[in-house]
């Protein structure tokens, strides 16, 4: 029992820290992977405490009723797991259909052909070249690397849903809307549609419930297949839906969502407007990196994401995530080379293998 109340206890107080921490770090910036972090732990000690607690009492129906939750939670996660590979395939058939054929609209079928062959490939490799209970390659290197991808990946899942818990007020001063390409050389595509109506949305709600119109901000130059600046384009549309001429500006040199911000930033500054009273426009998977881009030029704001088509948001998550990854490459790359050292040690001494 004295056993039970320290796991208790001890389970409780480092789940209040991470709450606290995580809202400290909420408080600070809502766009970060550490927020994710923080409470995953949250969720995984409070969890684990639980059912600790539960175990305790030895209540016979309460300990009935966390059966019957765990099973609730627990059976779609192992459905998940056991279909991810056939899910995986079928969402790439769907954006194969629906989408153009990019490497960037492949991501899910490359990471089902990982699921659905390449890994049990290894395994069974793994079976035939080891004897049985030996230290086997798959073991040592390629599951821990695979937890560490999915450590990272499950605080990005958890860090955006955090973020959608947020509701901007309507006080704002300005919204940057973030160009995603042009379809025909001068013609807003449906994605890029969704952006700019998600800010005449909030600017048109924000003026019916204060009179106040925030200036729109739309950013993206001209690609090589373009044959006007995205800003030009998207303050055509949005005219055309409603925005307020005088309220409109087009930025129209930006390449990407760091020059979005950096250039959207210059011509605010030109205007004298509070640069802490705005926000970014973006597709809802986007909101999450660009706030990253948005804060490394000076601009404390935050996202409202337009809606993304169902079938896209896995090959959209995907996408996102290893662009954050690789917006942290060399801090990545040297845990990842720790593990890989770590295992190559537990391999050798594992195996007896001697080297000298």
């Amino acid at each position: 029992m004295s056993q039970s109340i320290f796991l208790i206890s001890g389970g409780a107080f480092f789940t209040l820290i991470c709450l606290i921490l995580l809202g400290l770090s909420l408080h600070q910036n809502k766009f970060r992977l550490l927020n994710g972090v923080l409470c995953n732990l949250a969720l995984l000690s409070g969890g684990v405490t639980l059912i600790v607690a539960i175990e305790a009492t030895q209540i016979q129906w309460l300990n009935t009723v966390l059966l019957v939750v765990l099973v609730i939670i627990m059976l779609p996660l192992l459905i998940l797991y056991t279909l991810l590979g056939v899910l995986l395939l079928w969402n790439a058939f769907t954006v194969w259909q629906k989408e153009s054929h990019t490497l960037g609209n492949m991501l899910t079928l490359a990471l089902g052909l990982l699921v659905t062959i390449v890994l049990p490939l290894l395994r069974t490799l793994d079976h035939d070249l080891f004897p049985q209970n030996s230290v086997t390659l798959y073991t040592t290197f390629v599951v821990p690397i695979l937890a560490y991808l999915a450590f990272w990946f499950l605080a990005f899942i958890t860090s955006f849903v955090l973020t959608r818990l947020y509701r901007p007020r309507y006080n704002q001063d300005y919204i940057i809307i973030l160009g995603a390409g042009l379809l025909n050389g001068d013609q807003v595509s449906p994605l890029l549609a969704s952006r700019i109506q998600r800010a005449l949305d909030f600017a048109q709600s924000q003026q019916a419930k204060t009179g106040s119109y925030p200036w729109l901000v739309f950013s993206g130059g001209q690609g090589r297949d373009e044959t006007v600046p995205e800003g030009i384009a998207m303050k055509k549309y949005a005219l055309a839906h409603g925005a307020l001429a005088d309220k409109c500006l087009a930025e129209k040199k930006s390449k990407n969502t760091y020059e979005n911000m950096a250039f959207s930033k210059q011509i605010l500054t030109d205007l004298q407007v509070n640069l802490n009273r705005g926000l970014f426009s973006t597709s809802d998977y986007h909101t999450f990196r660009a706030a990253g881009y948005a804060r490394y030029v000076g601009l404390q704001i935050d996202g409202i994401g337009a809606k993304t088509s169902n079938f896209f948001i896995p090959n959209a998550f995907i996408r996102e995530y290893i662009a954050l990854m690789a917006n942290h490459k060399k801090a990545h790359v040297i845990m990842l080379t720790l593990i890989l050292l770590v295992s190559l040690t537990s391999f050798v001494v594992g195996n007896g293998i001697q080297l000298f």
